[in-house]
């Protein structure tokens, strides 16, 4: 038993000294001003047997970060001749998302530890990024590249959520000037739920030579215009929330375009108890539900002909008059709702008497004035 012990305790040490030379390897290649080829297959052995080796949280920890930076080893291998198609391969939305999440969680477990190793570095780097990704944004969208320019800003806020909400935004704006509506929706439903729409804050303030309110990227930067430079004057501090009955507004004008009725419905709604004297949204509410009745009755100038064509076959009469009351019963309740947002609409009116009368509801058509 005694032999068996020691031979764990050896196994357990030369696993710890394995993955010790791992990681010297990795930090070694990863600092290293010109990579070779066979610099990178020590780095990808090393990275793929730490991997499977670490164990102590630390480890782990760097065994994380020098398996997503590979790419970026890969692009600096190519030194000058790197080109902007090779640029382009790294800056996929996948790696840019676990790229900010890993400079994170390492800078993080620095802190916890003590031990700045990548700290000064990585948050240099992540400034780094973050503005050749902004730059980019901002070059497609001068040239009118409104969806290319979409993508890179929501690669921006993936990078780092917590402080480029603005991105997300950009981003679902951009989406919709591209008339992609489908990436426009998925951009909006994820800013709807956002932080930065929910609890975030825009800071203004007046430019005194030209006296327009102007937006600021955060509360410091304000504060050095205004006090160091002297330049902005009359800070106003917005909280985002106020805009979300125009959030849901355009995100529900997209459900409608995109065919999902029930959910533009459902979304009007909700942007109606935030804002509910907004004529605007209750045009487009009350919208919603007459085209959806309306279309509901598609079918029926053809059925009538049919009706009028079977009046000496009273079985078939009777089935497609049936038909036809069933057709309109399914769009009543949508009449009712377009009646009940806006009872002034005489198209409304109209319509909803007849379908009243078609049901069988006479007396409730009789009420319409």
């Amino acid at each position: 038993m005694k032999k068996l012990v020691l031979s764990a305790a050896l196994l357990l040490s030369v696993a710890t000294f394995a993955q010790k030379e791992e990681l010297k390897v990795l930090k070694k290649i990863y600092a290293k001003e010109t990579i070779s080829d066979k610099d990178l297959e020590a780095y990808k052995a090393a990275s793929t047997a730490l991997d499977g080796l670490a164990t102590e949280e630390s480890d782990k920890v760097y065994a994380k970060f020098y398996r997503v930076m590979y790419p970026t080893v890969v692009l600096a291998s190519k030194g000058e001749k790197a080109t902007i198609q090779d640029q382009m391969k790294l800056y996929s939305p996948d790696f840019i998302k676990e790229y900010g999440v890993v400079i994170d969680e390492t800078i993080e477990f620095e802190k916890k530890s003590g031990k700045k190793i990548y700290t000064d570095e990585l948050i240099e780097e992540k400034n780094q990024f973050k503005q050749t990704l902004t730059t980019l944004a901002l070059n497609l969208n001068t040239g009118s590249k409104f969806k290319e320019a979409s993508v890179f800003f929501y690669s921006l806020y993936q990078f780092d959520p917590k402080s480029e909400g603005k991105a997300l935004k950009n981003a679902a704006i951009l989406a919709v000037q591209s008339q992609d509506y489908k990436l426009a929706q998925k951009m909006y439903e994820e800013y709807a739920v956002s932080d930065y729409l929910n609890n975030g804050t825009t800071f203004f303030a007046v430019n005194k030579a030209n006296g327009a309110e102007e937006e600021f990227n955060s509360k410091e930067e304000r504060s050095k215009f205004i006090t160091t430079l002297g330049t902005h004057e009359k800070p106003k501090d917005v909280k985002n929330s106020t805009t979300k009955p125009d959030v849901y507004k355009i995100l529900a004008i997209l459900y409608s375009s995109n065919g999902e009725i029930e959910k533009a419905k459902a979304t009007y709604a909700e942007a109606r108890k935030l804002s509910p004297n907004d004529e605007e949204l209750k045009k487009g509410e009350f919208d919603i539900y007459f085209n959806a009745g309306y279309a509901g009755l598609a079918e029926d100038d053809k059925l009538v002909n049919e009706i009028n064509n079977s009046r000496a076959d009273k079985k078939k009469y009777d089935e497609l008059m049936k038909k036809r009351k069933e057709m309109f019963a399914k769009s009543l309740p949508d009449f009712e709702k377009a009646y009940s947002i806006n009872p002034k609409d005489e198209n409304t009116k109209s319509i909803l008497k007849m379908t009243y009368e078609i049901v069988g509801q006479p007396e409730k058509a009789k009420a319409i004035n």
